[in-house]
Formats: C-alpha cells, sequence, structure tokens
C-alpha cells in the first residue's frame, strides 16, 4: 500500500514540520511559512522573513518529506526553488555546458551531448540558455513552434502549480527541448534588460516546465556576464562541463569562468577540446590548428574529449540534424559517447555531494 495513504496532507502539518526544522546541530531555524500550497500528493512551501540560504531551503525540504514520507515537495524563498538533490529532484540532474568565449562550439556539444546520452538510455530534456544567442531551435531543426507553444518568455504562474500542470517542454529526436529562440523569431533581437528578467526566465525554465527528464542540460552563454551569475548561483547545477578550443586564450577565459563556478561551489566534470585537429585530406595525419594549452589542465580540470575539426558537424547543425545522428558510427559520434560516458559516470559517483551553498 502507498505510504502516502497513512499521512494527512494538510496546512496544519505542513506548517508543523517547517516549525519543527533544525540545522545540522540540532537548533531551531524557525523559519516563517508564507503560503502553503497542496495539490494531492504536491506541497509547495514559500518561505517569507528574511531571505533563506540554499542550506536552509534544504532543511526544509528535510522536514517536510520525513512528516509526510512520499510527499513531492517543493520549497521556495525568493529566487531559490529546492526540490531535494542537487536542487532538481532526487535522483535528477542538471548539467551547465559552457565555455569561457564564444565561437567555440558550445551549443554544438551540448546538442550532440544530449542526444548521446538520450541514446544511452538517460531521460533527457535540453535547455537553451543563451538569451541573446538562443541557437539550439536552428540546430535542431525546430525552428517553426506553433504559437501555442511559444511559452519561454512568458512570466511564471501567478498561482503556483504542480510539476503535473505546467507546460509542457517541446520534443525532438527524443529529447525533450526548451529555448527562448521558441518565443524571438530568427533575425529579431531579444530585450531581456534586466537581471531580475533574466533570472525569472531561467528559472521558469528549469521549474515551471513539466519535465520528465532525468538529466537536463543548460546550453550556457560565453562569459561571465549577468546570466551566468544566474545560472551559477541561482540554479540548481549538478556540474558543469566546459567547451574550448585548444589555444591559451580561449582558456585563459575559460579559467574566469572557472573562478566564477568556484565562487558559488559548483562542481566541473571536465573540458572538451573542439576543433582541437584537423586530419589532412592527403596523408591522414593530425594538423593542430591552434597552439596547444594546459592551462585548464593544469587547474585541475580533467580532459574528457577531443572533438576534431569537422565540416561535417557545423554542416548538420545548419540542417537542423546533428551529427551523432546521421553518423552514428563515425568517430566524431564515438568521442561524444566517450563524453557522455564520462559524464554520466560523473554524475552516479557525485550523487550525494552536490550541497547547495
Amino acid at each position: 500500500m502507498d505510504e502516502r495513504e497513512h499521512i494527512t496532507i494538510d496546512e496544519a502539518a505542513v506548517r508543523a514540520a517547517v516549525a519543527a526544522t533544525v540545522n545540522d546541530s540540532g537548533t531551531p531555524l524557525l523559519m516563517e511559512v508564507s503560503e502553503v500550497v497542496i495539490d494531492g500528493t504536491w506541497v509547495a512551501v514559500v518561505l517569507g522573513g528574511a531571505n533563506a540560504s540554499p542550506a536552509m531551503l534544504r532543511h526544509v525540504y528535510r522536514a517536510v518529506t520525513s512528516a509526510l514520507p512520499g510527499v513531492d515537495v517543493d520549497v521556495r524563498d525568493a529566487g531559490r526553488i529546492y526540490r531535494g538533490g542537487a536542487g532538481f529532484g532526487e535522483g535528477r540532474h542538471v548539467v551547465a555546458v559552457l565555455g569561457g568565449k564564444g565561437g567555440v562550439g558550445k551549443s554544438t556539444v551540448a546538442v550532440n551531448l544530449a542526444l548521446t546520452l538520450s541514446a544511452m538510455g538517460a531521460r533527457v530534456g535540453l535547455i537553451d540558455c543563451d538569451v541573446n544567442a538562443p541557437d539550439v531551435p536552428h540546430m535542431l531543426g525546430v525552428r517553426d513552434i506553433e504559437p501555442d507553444r511559444r511559452h519561454a518568455l512568458r512570466q511564471a504562474q501567478a498561482r503556483l502549480a504542480p510539476p503535473s500542470r505546467c507546460r509542457r517542454p517541446h520534443e525532438c529526436y527524443g529529447i525533450q527541448v526548451m529555448s527562448v529562440g521558441f518565443e524571438i523569431p530568427e533575425r529579431f533581437a531579444p530585450r531581456v534588460t534586466s537581471r531580475m528578467l533574466v533570472s525569472t526566465l531561467l528559472r521558469d525554465l528549469i521549474f515551471e516546465v513539466n519535465w520528465s527528464a532525468d538529466v537536463l542540460v543548460l546550453d550556457a552563454p560565453p562569459g561571465t556576464g549577468e546570466e551566468l551569475q544566474v545560472i551559477a548561483g541561482e540554479l540548481p547545477i549538478s556540474g558543469a562541463l566546459f567547451v574550448t578550443t585548444p589555444q591559451d586564450l580561449a582558456q585563459m577565459d575559460a579559467e574566469r569562468t572557472l573562478a566564477l563556478l568556484a565562487e558559488y561551489g559548483v562542481p566541473v566534470i571536465g573540458v572538451v577540446k573542439n576543433m582541437a585537429s584537423l586530419a589532412c585530406p592527403h596523408c591522414e595525419r593530425d594538423i593542430d590548428l591552434y597552439a596547444q594549452s594546459t592551462r585548464l589542465v593544469d587547474a585541475g580540470v580533467p580532459e574528457i574529449g577531443s572533438i576534431p575539426f569537422d565540416v561535417s558537424l557545423s554542416a548538420a547543425a545548419d540542417r537542423g540534424r546533428p551529427l551523432v545522428l546521421g553518423e552514428p558510427t563515425g568517430p566524431i559520434a564515438y568521442e561524444f559517447a566517450r563524453i557522455g560516458s564520462h559524464t554520466r559516470r560523473w554524475l552516479a559517483e557525485h550523487e550525494h555531494e552536490r550541497v547547495p551553498r
């Protein structure tokens, strides 16, 4: 029999559980509750008063789930949302794919990695978080989204709703997809002008969408601007994957992003070197297109993949059919399989290590 049948889920029981919340040393936290929303076996607890730290949200989550076993719980305060695990949910992960500068192939890696993880049996979602250059719809051939699916820039719902009642992501090639590009047509300039709007948009893409995915792959923008600060500081990132070209300049810029992640305690899965070499069409020997830097490896970031320069990779993206689908047994697909295997293993090994700060 479902253990939830033995629990009375009402507002008083939820508030009592929050009132009994203690920290790791057993000290009561005395958290104020501004709202409780109950829908079947789903409960949302909205905290009030001073902004709670991620650790406090985690303590409240544990208190409510311990008092009401089997209940799905959202704990919210200001801009933060916590659902267990690293934040997205127990046993669920969000992986950010990022790089220090633009033009290193980050979106290409994010798309092909998501499809590779899906081929390996994971339930995968892909979020295009680049507000200024949302390229994922073009790369997946889903540029023409019908109007009733253009949700990406809508504000979060005024009334909290369980994930089952939230909008559904677009589906393509066996993965779920959300992108700012579904709302903003190609050739138009996005007008997301403030940190608050960026924060609301990106949190909405994760928490106000009915994801069935266990792994969300985020295609993050370059640099260390507001979008990256929101991703590192407010989103439930289990781990980050760097994409860079081999030269020192690109890795120097990636180091800046690495420093930002360290400030927020976001762990790094590894680095993928893109456009690492070119096979000579005459002798088939590898030609280095860039001088080879070791900055990130020297900083302790393991290299988990090396993707050669191949015009077919970009041509496939332009056609809207990623290369791992068009050439699933080719050398680049094999390299993505290595990257995907490492990523899955890393997530399994670090399942309980990521504690939101």
